[in-house]
């Protein structure tokens, strides 16, 4: 039976202890209902901090990923577009961890994505004189938020979400065919799970929308 020790042990003797979705089902052998249970099981490993998501098909132990730099955290976003990660130093390499001191600062260009309150994978970039840390986002791991409400904006070249959260900078794209036929009126958005965008908005579906 599939479990989470069993995934664990057989990323952890991977040559840099990362493995892919395709290569644990490969090497693991697993058919049918077992991959499914694979995909829900390295998204709950993720979500508990055993595991981080470097890119969108490739997982590493979280204490590996921390040897490069990378590290967990909370976002906290300044209205102004910048903001500062809260890390959690259990995951870091012991290297990291002693020279971070505080939070760590997201400039506006490097904050992709996500969005206020959200779970987030760090790139530390540079560490200055007193630990000060700055780094980029790389992806959004948990949405803090399962619904956004803000102005829906419906147009020609795509449509988007205005959040009302004045933390929240980035425009919510909502692809064509997911949102209803109004011209601006109050939305409520909720998440859908797409790969992360390298522009600064975020993409969702139209949940609901509020005529004023």
């Amino acid at each position: 039976m599939l479990s989470d020790s069993t995934i664990l042990k057989k990323i952890q003797r991977q040559p840099k202890q990362t493995a892919t979705y395709k290569q644990l089902v490969r090497e693991l052998g697993l058919h049918g209902e077992e991959r499914r249970q694979l995909s829900q099981r390295l998204q709950k490993l993720t979500t508990g901090g055993n595991l981080v998501q470097v890119d969108s098909d490739r997982y590493a132990i979280a204490l590996a990923a921390s040897g490069k730099n990378l590290i967990t955290g909370k976002l906290s976003l300044h209205r102004d577009g910048f903001g500062f990660v809260i890390p959690d130093l259990t995951a870091a390499s012991p290297n990291l961890k002693s020279r971070i001191t505080g939070d760590i600062f997201i400039p506006p260009h490097a904050v992709g994505s996500a969005m206020h309150g959200d779970l987030v994978l760090v790139e530390v970039t540079n560490v200055r004189d007193g630990g000060r840390a700055e780094g980029r986002i790389i992806r959004p791991l948990k949405r803090a938020n399962p619904t956004v409400v803000g102005i829906f904006h419906y147009g020609a070249r795509h449509n988007y979400v205005t959040p009302m959260d004045q933390k929240i900078s980035q425009e919510i794209v909502i692809p064509h065919g997911l949102e209803y036929p109004v011209a601006e009126e109050s939305a409520v958005s909720s998440p859908q799970e797409l790969e992360p965008q390298r522009t600064q908005r975020a993409q969702r579906k139209a949940q609901r929308i509020f005529l004023g």
